[in-house]
């Protein structure tokens, strides 16, 4: 027997469930967690934690598609062990029906939820005149500082430079 992660756990993701499991044995999609059933060692530690009640044993009836999306995405997506980002609308996703066809599974996203804009590297969209990043080709705009004084200025890397260091092929100005 293992424990599967089911429908209500898309765009929830709330996480509580990885820091409890003994055996380090979920893995994290774009918006959707998934349990690896040869790992799990069956406690049931995880269950009770999930805010979204989105576990379950695998014997409970008409799990098994579930458990087949974990099986197979546990071996594709990254193992994780503690709790990252949650989304910030996750309790607005919570108990919602019908949320499989918003599985985002990395091998096929999901349409068109799961596409990001694609832009030519310096190109940016019209409509967006704010300042921006690149991410393998997504324009992304730079968050509202809540503390000006406290921001760090990231720089991209300029091997001349001799004050600040290097983060992620970034500088980080002093």
């Amino acid at each position: 027997m293992t424990y599967v992660v089911t429908e209500n756990c898309i765009n929830c993701k709330y996480q509580d469930c990885v820091t409890v499991c003994p055996v380090d044995c979920f893995y994290e999609g774009e918006n959707f967690l998934v349990i690896h059933p040869e790992e799990c060692i069956d406690c049931g530690v995880c269950e009770p934690e999930c805010p979204a009640d989105a576990i379950r044993a695998d014997t409970e009836p008409g799990l098994e598609p579930w458990l087949a999306i974990n099986a197979k995405y546990a071996d594709i997506w990254p193992n994780i062990t503690e709790i990252g980002r949650v989304p910030p609308d996750a309790e607005e996703w919570n108990g919602k029906p019908g949320k499989a066809g918003l599985l985002i599974t990395g091998a096929a996203p999901a349409e068109p939820h799961a596409q990001k804009p694609i832009y030519e590297p310096g190109e940016m969209p019209g409509d967006a005149a704010v300042e921006h990043y690149e991410v393998d080709g997504a324009t992304v705009p730079f968050p509202e500082a809540k503390d000006p004084a406290k921001m760090v200025r990231l720089d991209p890397l300029d091997t001349e430079e001799s004050d600040g260091f290097e983060v992620d092929g970034l500088r980080v100005n002093n």
